[in-house]
């Protein structure tokens, strides 16, 4: 929600100029009037405008994007935010875009996408906080999560190569949870290997292993230790 304060001749010019500055309709707004104007009466009375409070209710969009931009302001980081909806064929969420100057890329990005991760956290819990319906939100900058997919699908197929020449299993480094799922679900349908995941948070990592290799108990699950190369995402 935003709220402003402000003051007219009369009850509806005050209303008009809180609209105005919130860049809401009429129909978007709650309007608290403070005080009615009061007229200058044989001069002993003095004139006082109308003053009334508007609350604009934003929606869940709206306030996930106005906290955005307030957290990377205190960042020192000046960035516009655009949001648009996933496709029909993906999973249902909000991506909110931060564009801003390239020398800032770093900063909101993080080591490993881990800064993104971070807002993007902060956003879901504060735009769905006392919502009923709850929209997941995913903070992209740079297109940095499409890149960061396309060269996570670059070193599982390295892996698979890898597993499939040396015919042991391949560890990868260790990475979010996210990650290893874009790892996983891009992996689910080459027969000839299978992935796990070992090791506990943050340390945890996808295990991709020839199909030979895996006891069909253990396939497309936790696989146990062994002989193991590794291989390193860029």
């Amino acid at each position: 929600m935003k709220r402003v304060v402000a003051t007219g001749r009369t009850v509806d010019e005050a209303v008009t100029s809180a609209l105005v500055r919130l860049g809401v309709t009429r129909s978007q707004a709650t309007i608290r009037v403070i005080h009615e104007p009061v007229s200058r009466l044989f001069g002993l009375i003095r004139s006082k405008e109308a003053e009334v409070e508007v609350t604009a209710m934003l929606s869940v969009e709206e306030t996930a994007k106005d906290f955005l931009t307030e957290v990377l302001r205190l960042m020192g980081v000046d960035a516009k935010i655009r949001w648009h909806n996933s496709a029909p064929d993906e999973e249902a969420e909000c991506i909110m875009d931060i564009q801003c100057d390239e020398k800032d890329l770093p900063v909101v990005i993080g080591r490993h996408g881990v800064t993104l991760d971070s807002l993007q956290y902060l956003v879901n819990n504060a735009a769905n906080r006392e919502k009923e319906k709850h929209l997941r939100f995913r903070v992209d900058a740079g297109d940095y999560r499409q890149r960061r997919k396309e060269g996570l699908c670059q070193v599982a197929d390295r892996a698979v190569e890898r597993a499939l020449r040396t015919h042991k299993p391949i560890v990868l480094d260790s990475m979010p949870a996210a990650e290893r799922k874009i790892i996983h679900t891009y992996l689910q349908d080459r027969s000839e290997v299978t992935t796990a995941s070992e090791g506990t948070e943050p340390n945890r990592r996808v295990v991709v292993v020839p199909v030979a290799q895996a006891p069909s108990s253990a396939r497309k699950s936790r696989v146990g230790s062994g002989a193991r190369g590794s291989v390193r995402a860029k």
